[in-house]
């Protein structure tokens, strides 16, 4: 395989001919604790009967239904049968745990548009919340006899935090370096898969916040397959659910969350509504202007005229101020 496609083009390996189905799995990824897309992504990936669900991270932050996600969470892997790793999300909310009971001062969270957001999660987390995040892989293998194995994580097989792009050198990294012939991700917020020597990497895009696809929810199932030679493979399908996105906004700016972390959330709601992302470009300038004007502290502690600025030039409004369509 040497071909790449978008979540909207891809119809799975082109070498193979689906014969017969074995085995649905249903993937979720980055729900973070949109609830309502959650929910709808539970109930389409049920209706499609899946057998098994594998939950690949970054459950909480970003939309004010921490506490609803979790629970809901809960309950379902108490009843459905489920492998579950951890996000970068969910090691950002364990170092905080860390940070408040060792230090440094300056790494604590506060309100601002820097982690404002983090906090407003990690206080509806319970300790219960923090040892399950804990208790979590940041990666680990699908396995089960007759089907092939998978290398699933978050990021990469080697962090949480590693962004694999389809088509990219660190895919065709990680493709040569993992044993499995399928690699499954999520993390980038971009759907779709990737072939390349014989293997698949396939990334699962977002619940909660998808980019360039605002009211959808994105999700994805495995079917397992068998060709023509008897051969079982994996065969991906990235469904696209609708949700009321305009429903999480409002509850996001009726949390009091636009004056928790006020550019960081109008980023958020920009995507939301737009489907146009700016938030990690958003930090990155605001954290580039507030080196040069000489600023020492750094992240969190990044003063919001940084902010304000970063997102001035990027155009992102500000929903304090301009009515939401």
């Amino acid at each position: 395989m040497s071909d790449e496609k978008s979540a909207a083009e891809s119809d799975g390996p082109a070498a193979f001919l689906c014969y017969d189905v074995y085995m649905r799995l249903g993937i979720i990824s980055d729900i973070h604790s949109n609830i309502f897309a959650f929910k709808e992504c539970v109930k389409r990936l049920e209706e499609e009967r899946c057998d098994e669900y594998l939950f690949l991270g970054d459950f909480v932050s970003d939309t004010p239904y921490t506490r609803e996600t979790m629970d809901y969470l809960y309950e379902f892997i108490d009843t459905h049968t489920c492998r579950l790793l951890r996000g970068n999300r969910e090691e950002y909310m364990l170092s905080q745990r860390k940070v408040l009971r060792e230090g440094p001062e300056d790494q604590k969270w506060i309100y601002n548009s820097a982690s404002g957001n983090l906090l407003y999660s990690y206080e509806l987390l319970t300790m219960k919340d923090l040892d399950f995040f804990e208790s979590l892989p940041i990666s680990f293998t699908y396995e089960k006899e007759g089907y092939p194995a998978i290398k699933c994580c978050h990021g990469s097989p080697g962090s949480s935090r590693e962004l694999i792009q389809l088509g990219s050198e660190r895919a065709r990294f990680w493709l040569d370096n993992i044993s499995e012939d399928y690699l499954l991700c999520a993390h980038t917020h971009f759907p779709g898969e990737y072939g390349y020597n014989g293997k698949l990497y396939m990334n699962s895009g977002c619940v909660g916040i998808s980019i360039n696809d605002a009211g959808f929810a994105q999700c994805m199932m495995l079917d397992s397959c068998v060709d023509e030679k008897g051969k079982v493979f994996w065969k991906p399908t990235f469904l696209k659910v609708t949700y009321d996105n305009h429903k999480v906004v409002e509850d996001m700016i009726a949390a009091g969350l636009l004056d928790k972390a006020p550019w960081f959330i109008n980023s958020n709601i920009q995507i939301l509504l737009t489907g146009m992302d700016n938030s990690a470009a958003m930090v990155q300038l605001a954290n580039k202007l507030s080196e040069e004007a000489g600023e020492t502290k750094g992240w969190p502690l990044i003063k919001e005229e940084y902010f304000e600025e970063a997102a001035r030039r990027l155009g992102i409004p500000d929903y304090r101020i301009e009515k939401i369509g």
